[in-house]
């Protein structure tokens, strides 16, 4: 598997040479009443392995925040601007719409006053990783034909810019990169950067969310069912809400157990579950991305949640998950706990 940082790399490489890293919120399942059953229940117990296949459609924002820095022409910003941004955009299959707005005034480190404004529309974005292919975008950071679907590393916006220096005041097109949160959980600080070099604003955050839906996953199951061994694969079909300030997020879908062994497992039904992004087994990406210090991490997420199932012979699963994904969340593992009834 391509990780994150290689996207990330080539991005860099691109910037560099220019200039000289789960959707409305749908209803979620009803509680259901178990029905009544004569035999008694069986212990299932399996473990699986599994994959994200398409990264379905997603709608992202982002606004904020505090100015860690930024560079305006040759004029360094330092902390303390009035800053304002504001990010909304729409992905689906490789092709992003929506907005962006940004407004900047202080002072720079030579005591003249500055001012940035910009506004425009997202009109695409570079994927940071490619499905079904796990591949990372080429050099110019687009994805291979074979691929339909990406996560976001950056958006892209056109934009008409103001630069306000001491009394001068100067407008230019310029195309921005805004990095998506995704990249940088916790709030933590994100980069705006133009692709000549002219403009780098590095930023926190004070909201950012991002909603999934039709997210496609597959994984292949082993263990036992009642002592006696189990197999067979499971797909999923998620859709998710993830807030990038507190690292958690809630997802639902259904779930769908085929190719079982035996084939009394073959079932379909929901979930539903949470996750969260733990602090810890997560590592700094910005040295490998060319990027400022401190605005890249790669993270994890552990994710715990229930679901029911209704077998195609006849049956009722239900039971509980524990799934971890290491950085950079796209492959992971976990346990599946049940119990299977049969009338």
């Amino acid at each position: 598997m391509k990780t994150l940082t290689t996207a990330i790399t080539i991005l860099a490489i691109i910037l560099l040479s220019s200039s000289g890293l789960l959707i409305s919120h749908a209803d979620t399942p009803s509680s259901v009443q178990s029905p009544s059953y004569n035999n008694s229940s069986q212990s299932l117990s399996l473990n699986l392995q599994g994959v994200i296949t398409s990264a379905g459609h997603q709608s992202w924002s982002v606004s904020g925040g505090t100015l860690v820095g930024a560079q305006i022409g040759t004029e360094v910003v330092p902390p303390g601007a009035t800053l304002q941004y504001s990010m909304s955009a729409n992905d689906r299959g490789m092709s992003s719409s929506g907005s962006f707005t940004i407004s900047m005034t202080g002072t720079g480190i030579d005591g003249q006053f500055v001012n940035f404004t910009a506004s425009g529309q997202i009109v695409g974005m570079i994927p940071s990783i490619c499905f079904p292919g796990y591949d990372s975008p080429n050099a110019a950071g687009v994805c291979p034909s074979t691929d339909q679907t990406a996560i976001p590393a950056f958006f892209e916006a056109p934009v008409t810019a103001t630069e306000t220096i001491g009394t001068t005041a100067t407008t230019a097109q310029l195309v921005l990169l805004i990095e998506s949160p995704i990249m940088n959980p916790f709030g933590a600080p994100i980069v705006i950067a133009s692709t000549d070099g002219s403009v780098s604003v590095v930023a926190t955050y004070q909201s950012a969310s991002a909603t999934w839906s039709n997210v496609k996953l597959a994984a292949t199951l082993s263990g036992t069912l009642n002592n006696q061994p189990a197999s067979g694969s499971l797909s999923q079909v998620s859709n998710a809400v993830e807030n990038f300030v507190t690292g958690t997020e809630y997802e639902w879908g259904t779930t769908t157990f085929q190719n079982m062994s035996p084939s009394s497992l073959n079932s379909q039904g929901q979930y539903t579950g949470t996750s969260s992004v733990p602090t810890t087994a997560s590592f700094d990406c910005s040295a490998l991305a060319g990027l400022p210090e401190g605005t890249c991490i790669e993270t994890g997420l552990t994710s715990t949640g229930s679901f029911y199932m209704m077998g195609h012979g006849g049956s009722y699963i239900s039971g509980s998950y524990v799934v971890n994904w290491p950085a950079p969340s796209v492959t992971y593992t976990g346990t599946i706990t049940a119990t299977v009834q049969s009338w």
